[in-house]
């Protein structure tokens, strides 16, 4: 039988990595993980390296960074083949996703790909811890209790689309999670002052890496942060309470 192994690997931690996810690689004889720059370095190569032993056979997948529709699917389809041609060598193949597999992830694209064009291969999916439950969990900040609801998705394109997004939260009950916040903090920072919301959110960069950074939002400076930054906003805590 034909299988291949996907697996989320966090957000950056080692220590992180779900036993399911180490047993993959430990298994694995052949371990793929994705590039965003042909012969550049893998975030996740980096992270899962200390089960990644030497006589594992490496294979590095392009999946560049842009939007142009053709130019992703022929990536899709080129590291779908690629890892074809291994499983059909009767290698062992686990590919490393950044964070969960099934958010935001190369992964997901990766496992339709195959869907598609190798259903007669099984693929066997491994979740992973992700960035905001870790920035959660190190910052000490319940991301839900009972009937309170919860809205994870990249920052809007616009001032507008988030406010109504956060004024709807606030009648709600509603926790968000901002993510790929990056450059959009110059306009999200006074959007969060003009709405007396700094102090109810937690911003988190790099989490998991030697770097990272968490702090309350009115702590932070203006300008641009890192593509991997996020925002979790509470503005309303359960009258029920210890």
């Amino acid at each position: 039988m034909k299988v291949l192994t996907i697996t989320g690997i966090g957000p950056g931690d080692p220590s992180l990595l779900t036993l399911a996810a180490v047993d993959a690689i430990q298994e694995s004889t052949v371990v793929s993980y994705p590039v965003s720059t042909l012969g550049g370095d893998s975030v996740a190569e980096k992270t899962a390296s200390k089960w990644i032993t030497k006589d594992k056979k490496k294979l590095p997948l392009h999946f560049p960074m842009v939007e142009d529709q053709n130019t992703l699917k022929s990536a899709w389809r080129v590291a779908g083949d690629e890892l074809m041609k291994m499983v059909e060598k009767g290698e062992k193949v686990v590919f490393l996703a950044q964070g969960d597999i099934s958010l935001f992830s190369t992964g997901s694209y990766l496992s339709k790909e195959l869907e598609k064009h190798h259903p007669k291969c099984v693929i066997k999916l491994i979740p992973g811890v992700t960035s905001f439950s870790a920035a959660a969990a190190i910052s000490k900040l319940p991301l839900a209790f009972q009937d309170e609801q919860l809205l994870v998705l990249p920052v809007p394109d616009s001032h507008d689309e988030l406010k109504v997004t956060l004024s709807d939260a606030a009648s709600k009950k509603r926790i968000v999670v901002l993510l790929k916040l990056g450059r959009k903090w110059e306009w999200v920072k006074p959007l969060l002052e003009e709405l007396d919301l700094m102090k109810n959110s937690i911003f988190a960069e790099r989490i998991g890496f030697s770097d990272q950074q968490i702090l309350r939002a009115s702590d932070l400076s203006s300008g641009t942060r890192p593509y991997f930054s996020l925002l979790l906003i509470r503005q309303s805590w359960p009258v029920t309470m210890p």
